[in-house]
Parts: structure tokens; C-alpha cells; sequence
């Protein structure tokens, strides 16, 4: 069943008059946070898009994190581009054994502080991973308390600039960042 046939699915029955709890009960492969999800990517779906914003100086950045086995070997992948879309800086890197979600942060944070080093104030953060862009902008509760403690760090790390805006991409349009962060996984 596609994504989409599972929302509707949700729909109908939330329009029949069921409430998650009794779509839980009643369809046991469906959970509490299952539900919750496929809404959010609804609304997700149906909010107009925002137009990116474009200022002099505002530079984009595409990051990756990947994690073989989850938890398993980790890596990053970074690429900085510059407002006429030149790549300024590339970096990729392993990070031992850990999970998705962590080799996600840790690029991010890498990322923050390569930008500091580069006097950049400005920057578009463009990442595949749903999670952590839902999170720093504030949409998602950070509830691993490993995870918490990466996203503190984070937060730390934006009084250095002026304006972040944060944009989940698919992982199609994430591709050098993905291929460094495999890189480094393969040793090359």
C-alpha cells in the first residue's frame, strides 16, 4: 500500500468517526505514532510552499548523515554552495558506530561549524532527514536523549548567525552530499 492509499485510508476512517486510539485497536498494524505521521505528512502535503528566501550572501548547504546497520558504521557528507550556486567547500567524514538519526546531527553540526569558520551568516540547511529538520524548526518534540544533547549543541551554535532556514528535500536532490557521506563509509 503506497503512502498515500495509507492516508486515506486514515482519513476515511477518522471520517467514519473513529478516533486513533479506536484505528489502533481496530487495526492493529496502524499505531498511535504511525497515524500521527501519515497526518503530519498530509498537512505536510497540503501547505502551500514557501519560497525559499534568497538574500545577498545567503548561502545553501545540502548535509547527509548515514549509518550502516542503524546502529552501525556512520559517516557525514557536507556540501557548501555559495547564492550563485558554487560549491565553496565539500567535506565528508566517518564517525564510528552509530545511529541514522546521530550521523544526521553530527553532519549538521559540522556544518555549523565549517559555515563559523567561513564567516557565513547566513544559510539554507538542505537535508533528506525529515526528523531533524522537523525538529530545529521546532515542529517535533526531541525525545532521545541522545539526540538531545546534539540538538542542545545545535542551538548553542545558531547565536553565530544572522538568519538559518532549514528545507527537507528528497534524497534525490541530496545526492553529492549522500555520495561523500558514502565515501567516507567506503574508505575513499
Amino acid at each position: 500500500m503506497t503512502k498515500n492509499e495509507e492516508i486515506i485510508k486514515v482519513l476515511r476512517m477518522l471520517a467514519q468517526g473513529l478516533n486513533i486510539r479506536d484505528i489502533v485497536q481496530k487495526f492493529p498494524a496502524y499505531d498511535h505514532e504511525k497515524i500521527v505521521h501519515l497526518l503530519h505528512e498530509l498537512v505536510e502535503e497540503l501547505q502551500p510552499k514557501k519560497k525559499q528566501m534568497v538574500l545577498s550572501g545567503h548561502y545553501t548547504a545540502n548535509i547527509d548523515g548515514a549509518s550502516r546497520g542503524n546502529p552501525g558504521p556512520g559517516a557525514l557528507g557536507i556540501v557548501i554552495y555559495n547564492d550563485q550556486g558554487e560549491i565553496i567547500a565539500e567535506h565528508k567524514k566517518t564517525l564510528g558506530i552509530c545511529t541514522n538519526n546521530m550521523a544526521e546531527y553530527q553532519a549538521l553540526l559540522k556544518l555549523l561549524d565549517m559555515a563559523i569558520e567561513l564567516k557565513i551568516s547566513k544559510i539554507l540547511i538542505r537535508s533528506d532527514s525529515q526528523l531533524l529538520v522537523k525538529q530545529m524548526q521546532g515542529h517535533y518534540k526531541v525525545k532521545d536523549e541522545k539526540i538531545k544533547a546534539l540538538y542542545h549543541k545545535a542551538q548553542t551554535l545558531l547565536n553565530s548567525f544572522d538568519a538559518i532556514e532549514y528545507c527537507h528535500i528528497p534524497r534525490t536532490e541530496n545526492k553529492l552530499a549522500d555520495q561523500l557521506a558514502n565515501e567516507a563509509l567506503d574508505g575513499k
